[in-house]
């Protein structure tokens, strides 16, 4: 964009804010590289998100004018008292009222859901302004696998009811101390009945005991899913892949643009040869949950050990909130030699990628994401990663580092051995060279910039909106007929 074109004006709306360092796969890393970017290339960028408080009055709004950014902030309780809250809060949608009515917005950017409302999008047509959606998690779909996967039950008002429970039940959370003023039921069922605003799509979570929730509700939260899906103009998705596994059926390709996320370097730094003194150093970087191999890793380096290793692996992980699933893989910790960082903050990334050789992936979901693999190839580290995801394309095609065919303890043994004992296949992983030729940040932000400008050229009236919405409620009945 030329410096004398009207900057574009768009509004990010975030689960939680930036600067959190509780966020899945690194996302809060990836808007903050991504948000300096754009701020750079003549778009005016204002976020807006919420902040879980027991002291500021909640649902209240705070505008803070920034020389980056303006942030719009709200306040949560820390728990939802019912399900629906989750999903469609009156309350937040008067805020997000209010701040289209406070600014002119060429386009709404919905990075995520979760704690908002499904009937945002709605809301922004209605002002006349375009929506984007980019499906980083599972929250827009997570109604449709309840409803899947759920356990029905018959009771006494003849209503059936499926179970949710991939909301945690933390007790670190402040309304502990204050629902025995509420309830009188056991602690049990005191934590059954609220609904955290941290979603974690695990096995570990999702497990009995769990709150039952009415039909009816799951079937609203799945109307307005597809409402979603009718009234945003653009869906952004990181791989063709998760688009084939899990959307195409339910979004229209014409609907659809792949944007693979890009890396925060912009080169390979240190172009100088190095040798690593001692033993090897290896870096775990995800969520604690079983899901990213935290406990096969665990168990690897335990029977490595064993055998006499001294490589040290450097965990960095949320424990707090995650408190429950922690407890279970402390015991896992023997050595000295593993080492608990804690979380890692937005701008500290490249800092903590510096305390080790070997970044260690070991996810056992279908993973898109690539701002982290690519960032740690940036700073010159091998990669370990599970062979069936997108991230293992590019370790293969670049070789930048080892793939295995399964997340077990054998095959993280072997490649851990592997690295350790061929020094000169790690040092060509940690290679600098002109061949990693890969999407940036920077191309991300010449992407977004063209998608904004296209979508801010298109206007509906309040009337077309209205129609359409009313015309695809009939259609949703019908189909339910």
């Amino acid at each position: 964009m030329e410096s004398d074109n009207k900057s574009l004006a768009v509004l990010f709306v975030l689960e939680s804010e930036p600067e959190s360092s509780f966020s899945l796969s690194f996302f809060n890393s990836y808007i903050e590289s991504l948000v300096d970017s754009l701020n750079k290339s003549m778009v005016k960028i204002s976020i807006f998100y919420p902040v879980f408080s027991d002291s500021e009055e909640h649902y209240s709004l705070n505008i803070v004018p920034g020389t980056g950014f303006t942030r719009y902030i709200t306040y949560l309780p820390p728990k939802f008292l019912t399900y629906k809250e989750t999903f469609a809060s009156p309350l937040m949608e008067n805020v997000f009222k209010y701040i289209l009515k406070d600014e002119s917005f060429d386009c709404i950017h919905i990075w995520s859901f979760k704690n908002h409302s499904l009937n945002y999008p709605f809301i922004a047509k209605e002002r006349n302004v375009p929506v984007m959606i980019s499906l980083c998690d599972g929250f827009l779909s997570s109604g449709f696998m309840f409803e899947k996967n759920s356990i029905g039950s018959s009771f006494a008002d003849g209503k059936k009811k499926v179970r949710i429970s991939n909301f945690v039940s933390s007790p670190f959370n402040s309304f502990i101390r204050n629902a025995g003023k509420l309830f009188s039921e056991s602690k049990t069922k005191k934590r059954n009945s609220w609904f955290e605003q941290i979603g974690r799509y695990t096995s570990f979570y999702n497990t009995p005991p769990s709150s039952f929730i009415d039909q009816d509700v799951i079937s609203e939260r799945n109307s307005l899913s597809l409402e979603v899906i009718e009234f945003a103009d653009k869906f952004i998705l990181n791989s063709e892949m998760e688009y084939n596994a899990f959307y195409r059926s339910s979004i229209p390709e014409n609907k659809v643009v792949v944007i693979e996320q890009g890396g925060a370097g912009e080169s390979i730094v240190e172009s100088k040869p190095f040798e690593i003194e001692g033993a090897v150093k290896f870096g775990f970087m995800a969520e604690l949950l079983p899901e990213e191999g935290i406990l096969e890793i665990l168990k690897a380096f335990n029977a490595l050990y064993k055998d006499g290793y001294q490589n040290e692996l450097h965990i960095y992980g949320e424990t707090v909130q995650n408190r429950n699933y922690f407890n279970k893989i402390k015991k896992y910790i023997r050595d000295s030699k593993i080492i608990l960082k804690g979380p890692i903050e937005p701008g500290r990334l490249s800092a903590a990628l510096g305390t080790f050789d070997v970044l260690i992936m070991a996810s056992k979901w279908s993973r898109s994401d690539t701002f982290l693999l690519k960032t740690a190839i940036c700073s010159r580290k091998a990669v370990i990663v599970p062979s069936k995801n997108s991230m293992a394309d590019i370790v293969r095609k670049y070789n930048r580092g080892l793939t295995i065919d399964e997340v077990s303890i054998d095959a993280i043994s072997k490649s851990v051995s592997e690295l350790e004992r061929n020094r000169k296949r790690l040092y060509y992983f940690m290679r600098v060279s002109d061949d990693f030729n890969v999407s940036m940040i920077k191309d991300n932000t010449t992407k977004l910039i063209e998608m904004y400008e296209s979508v801010s050229k298109k206007k509906q009236t309040l009337n077309d909106v209205l129609l359409k919405r009313k015309l695809h409620r009939k259609k949703i009945e019908r189909s339910r007929g």
